[in-house]
């Protein structure tokens, strides 16, 4: 039972946190990325470079990779992945691999910012304030959010002051999207769909810090309403398999506010697995052939993450340097 993590990049946490899962069964954790710079390709048992999942042979090489090392799971990790590895699952699965992403039209949801709006919208739950980009930028309402319609990873995020920064950035984001500035304590929600309208768990976590768009320090907390919405979103989002994940704010007064979906782990997932949801064991169930157990998987509130920088070491060639 080999499984492969693609694009691996800095998701370090990630290996370690499936390579103790698949100690028990036996198996290896190889992994995958476009460059020949990442850190967690280096703390998997083995790796290689692919093309860049933009590129028309990014599948191709990577069910090579896989037939190779006999690989039976694939677990993607990037936003922009999902969509050409959701569309090709059957590819895949007619090499005995299993892909952990969702279905298609779950996928273009969550890739889209005005697409999860209005989806969200649409079953009365609570959103975040959309404006019209084309708006006169005098007569919006500051502070705001400027952000890419389908970007990921924080990239190309802005808080706009006032009418003179907005001017500037919607000349400089891809198809802007603009968004009230959501006050108060700022979550995320880890949350496993079992393919049936259910949850096998929900796992919120309160943001305490983050660094580069990702969380460095962080808690779970048991909040019924934010573990609602994830319910919802299994029962509603049309393919919806696997882990996801949402962020959302909740203000001093209690109002809920959810301004982004993932289809994917999220970046602050091994709190929720240290909490006791195990997301990673349903994923080899399934990539061992056996059926999904049943849920729900029992977490506690209360647990700490904090994270540190730490270094991995290879050589100049390795990396494709000139020594």
């Amino acid at each position: 039972m080999n499984v492969l993590i693609s694009s691996a990049g800095r998701r370090g946490a990630l290996v370690r946190i499936i390579k103790e899962s698949i100690a028990n069964v036996g198996g290896k954790v190889f992994a995958v990325d476009a460059g020949r710079w990442s850190s967690a390709c280096r703390l998997a048992d083995g790796w290689g470079q692919v093309p860049r999942c933009t590129d028309n042979s990014f599948c191709k090489h990577l069910r090579s990779y896989a037939h190779d090392h006999d690989v039976k799971l694939i677990i993607p990790t990037i936003d922009t992945e999902l969509a050409i590895l959701s569309q090709h699952r059957e590819f895949f699965s007619d090499a005995g691999v299993h892909v952990a992403v969702s279905g298609p039209a779950t996928i273009k949801i969550a890739a889209d910012k005005i697409a999860t709006h209005e989806f969200l919208k649409s079953l009365g739950l609570p959103v975040i304030e959309h404006f019209d980009v084309a708006s006169t930028a005098e007569d919006l309402p500051y502070p705001l959010i400027i952000k890419p319609r389908f970007g990921s990873a924080s990239a190309g995020v802005h808080i706009l002051e006032d009418a003179e920064a907005c001017t500037f950035y919607r000349k400089r984001v891809e198809l802007p999207v603009l968004q009230s500035l959501a006050p108060g304590k700022e979550y995320t929600v880890n949350f496993f769909a079992d393919g049936k309208g259910g949850c096998l768990a929900e796992v919120p976590h309160l943001r305490v810090e983050t660094r580069g768009g990702e969380v460095s320090k962080c808690v779970t907390v048991k909040e019924p309403r934010l573990m609602q919405i994830a319910q919802e979103l299994c029962k509603h989002l049309p393919d919806a398999w696997g882990p996801l994940c949402y962020q959302a704010f909740i203000d001093d007064i209690g109002t809920v506010r959810i301004i982004e979906l993932n289809a994917r782990f999220g970046g602050g997932y091994p709190i929720a697995h240290y909490a006791g949801a195990d997301f990673v064991s349903p994923l080899l169930r399934i990539g061992s052939g056996l059926p999904l157990q049943e849920g729900p998987l029992h977490w506690q509130g209360g647990i700490v993450m904090t994270r540190w920088d730490d270094a991995v070491f290879t050589t100049a060639q390795e990396v494709g340097l000139c020594a």
